[in-house]
């Protein structure tokens, strides 16, 4: 059983977690700063360098826990359909992962961050992106031969999967400007992900009375 202090700690813990991602997200690791962290976080710099040492340290970790906090919930997520067929499979692996996309935006943007730069960060987060490619390479490839998805280039199936899924939600304030749309919202997800089911797998949208309005210009009307 945790006692109050280990409770607080792994709360304060946390706490720095979620400061740290959305600074790194938002500025870049550079630019982003621990003391601004800490102030974020609620807690003392000196207790950011306690728990986690560097700002190299603490980025590592960040990354570390974005990657296991989605594996976790694609796992929970694909408990539901043991024995299933692998289309269906795919389209509950896609709802989840997309879901996931929408509430964790700063993942992929500090990734993109990274990419661009290039450098040891980025080498050291393709570890990770590495062992899931190679785990979902063997269900993709079934499904290629199967005629599920196209039979294409893996490196540009996996990649046009992840930015279909992701960038909607990384440029949120773009969507939001142009088409007057909250992409976080519950409605808008649900639309998303059904356009992503249909391109993918050729489904038929089924929520698409409840899909946000647009504005005129886009229905086609003057």
């Amino acid at each position: 059983m945790r006692t109050p202090q280990q409770a607080r700690s792994e709360e304060s813990r946390a706490s720095i977690l979620d400061a740290a991602r959305k600074a790194f997200a938002e500025k870049g690791f550079e630019a982003a700063n621990i003391r601004d962290i800490a102030a974020d976080a609620g807690v003392t710099h000196t207790l950011i360098r306690y728990h986690f040492g560097s700002k190299e340290e603490l980025w590592k970790e960040v990354v570390t826990n974005m990657f296991q906090r989605l594996s976790q919930e694609l796992r929970e997520g694909m408990k539901s359909t043991k024995g299933a067929s692998p289309q269906d499979n795919m389209r509950n692996f896609m709802r989840h992962y997309i879901r996931y996309c929408a509430n964790n935006p700063e993942h992929v943007r500090i990734m993109i961050m990274e990419s661009v730069q290039g450098g040891n960060r980025i080498d050291w987060m393709i570890g990770y992106i590495r062992e899931s490619h190679k785990n979902q390479a063997p269900f993709m490839r079934h499904l290629m031969k199967e005629g599920d998805v196209p039979e294409v280039w893996l490196v540009s199936l996996f990649y046009s999967i992840s930015a279909i899924c992701q960038m909607p939600f990384v440029l949120a304030e773009s969507i939001k400007g142009v088409y007057g749309v909250n992409i976080l919202s519950e409605e808008a997800i649900e639309a998303h992900t059904d356009t992503v089911l249909a391109l993918l797998l050729r489904d038929k949208p089924k929520s698409r009375k409840h899909w946000p309005a647009l504005p005129d210009w886009a229905k086609g009307k003057a």
